[in-house]
């Protein structure tokens, strides 16, 4: 099966999987909304962003090295002597199991400061208390993601889309006996660390089949890991400041409902802006093969076809949830949440922007220039907390939300910028052209649709869409048969 299929079948399973780990989710927060309430589900927000932050301090772009550290590996573009110094000691093994002994580690200490630093803040006990519970979800959840990249490597994104449903579907059932029983917040974090707990074991039993795994202290291999790492880990690390301080300063500053309506919409965001980065994840070892081999041609056919598949996604989520965010969020999170509706509306532009930075930012890192691009991060969270200390004691969570979107523009053009001068490669967007117009067809016969009930609306998005780009030919039909029908050779 050719390089191309490989990418789009492992990309088809972890799409498949993807939707129905959406799917899961949106139950969960259904489930969750409508037993804890606004002021409830805003102590589960402000515990999710506020550990957030210190899970992505132990990452340190970790996960993004590995990648492309063992893309370099499967590479065979380096010179013989090059080899021998550095891919004969160097295998996939020392690599990862080191990665592994890092991140638990630095994930035991760092999670464990979170929590203690969380008794500063003028948070409910409850929520404090939850911290120390759900530390424990965020260990399990890094460890998982130290595995992906083995997958990755291997194009066997099924495991991790299995994984997933996995973890999903014991989190579904804690949270349906949480609220069966009608219990308090902590049970429900408790069900959190279940899944998370149930996601890792399978990862870890599915990774033995390519790798051996154990812990190992290799001193000097962990000083070149960090070397490369540590502009990716500032750099995320300025990228959560923007992304996630939004909800930490609204947990301070206004009341845990507000903070409920923000996090309601800001869920049902993630479950996107995830499938963005899942998707970066399998294009990002043959884009750094290409690089390496300074093979722009191949380089510059994947950066299309990651950019092109954005494009189809992008426009379509946007526009929909424009015409039906609201009864989307009272279908989902209940009448008590449809503020929530007119916040998503705001965030999906955001949204729609992170799908292309996280191609952009990847892109900077496939050609090493993540130190260059700091001080875009840099001005970005800083350009961003001003904007958040501006509107968010103003405005409340539409300030947030409206700054949330300027922050986002902002990485998009940097990011751009940064790709754009070292590659001088500029996407053609004669697909993203086709998937705006698609969009736009189907948002006016949504309008058109709007009386009927969501689940109707969503389908017939769905099937409006995919018409309109199949028409415009922004889809062949030769290329789903190949990714439908190949088979191995």
């Amino acid at each position: 099966m050719s390089l191309t299929r490989q990418i789009a079948r492992n990309t088809l399973v972890q799409l498949i999987g993807r939707l129905i780990s959406v799917a899961l989710a949106l139950v969960v927060v259904v489930i969750m909304t409508r037993a804890l309430g606004p002021e409830g589900f805003g102590g589960y927000s402000t515990i999710i962003a506020f550990l957030q932050f210190f899970g992505i301090v132990v990452d340190f772009g970790l996960t993004l090295t590995a990648n492309r550290m063992l893309g370099a590996l499967s590479s065979s573009v380096s010179s013989q002597a090059n080899q021998q110094r550095d891919h004969a000691k160097l295998t996939p093994s020392r690599l990862m199991s080191n990665l592994m002994t890092l991140r638990f580690f630095s994930a035991v200490i760092f999670l464990g400061l979170a929590p203690i630093v969380a008794l500063a803040f003028p948070y409910p006990t409850a929520v404090k208390q939850g911290m120390f519970l759900t530390s424990l979800s965020f260990l399990a959840i890094i460890m998982g993601q130290t595995l992906v990249p083995v997958f990755q490597k291997e194009l066997k994104m099924g495991a991790v889309a299995i994984a997933e449903l996995a973890g999903r579907i014991a989190l579904l059932a804690g949270v349906i006996l949480a609220a069966y029983f009608k219990t308090n917040l902590l049970w429900f974090m408790a069900a959190i660390v279940a899944g998370s707990a149930t996601q890792y074991l399978y990862l870890r039993c599915a990774v033995s089949k390519f790798i051996k795994l154990h812990f190992v202290f290799d001193w000097p291999l962990w000083r070149r890991i960090i070397r490369t790492s540590w502009p990716i880990g500032l750099s995320v690390i300025f990228n959560l400041i923007y992304l996630k301080a939004d909800i930490i300063i609204l947990s301070v500053l206004r009341s845990q409902s507000e903070v409920g309506f923000y996090g309601a919409a800001y869920r049902v965001l993630d479950q996107f802006t995830a499938l963005a980065t899942m998707f970066m994840g399998l294009v990002l070892p043959p884009l750094t093969a290409a690089w390496i081999a300074s093979d722009r041609g191949r380089f510059a056919r994947i950066f299309q076809r990651a950019f092109d598949a954005f494009a189809l996604l992008a426009w379509p989520l946007l526009i929909s949830a424009l015409i039906i965010g609201r009864p989307l969020m009272v279908f989902v999170a209940g009448p008590d949440f449809a503020l929530a509706g007119d916040i998503l509306r705001i965030l999906m532009i955001a949204m729609a922007c992170v799908f292309f930075s996280t191609l952009f930012g990847h892109v900077v890192v496939v050609i090493n220039k993540q130190k260059a691009m700091i001080w875009g991060y840099i001005i970005t969270a800083v350009l961003a907390l001003g904007a958040y200390g501006l509107a968010i004691p103003h405005y409340g969570i539409w300030g947030a939300a409206w700054a949330t979107v300027f922050s986002e523009i902002l990485i998009l053009v940097a990011t751009f910028i940064m790709v754009w001068k070292n590659t001088r490669f500029k996407p053609s967007l004669v697909l993203f052209s086709k998937s705006l117009l698609s969009s736009i067809i189907m948002g006016l016969a949504l309008y058109a649709l709007r009386g009927y009930h969501v689940l109707i609306l969503i389908f017939s998005a769905m099937l409006i869409y995919a018409l309109a780009i199949y028409a415009l030919r922004g889809v062949r039909k030769e290329l789903i048969r190949d990714i439908v029908f190949s088979r191995p050779s």
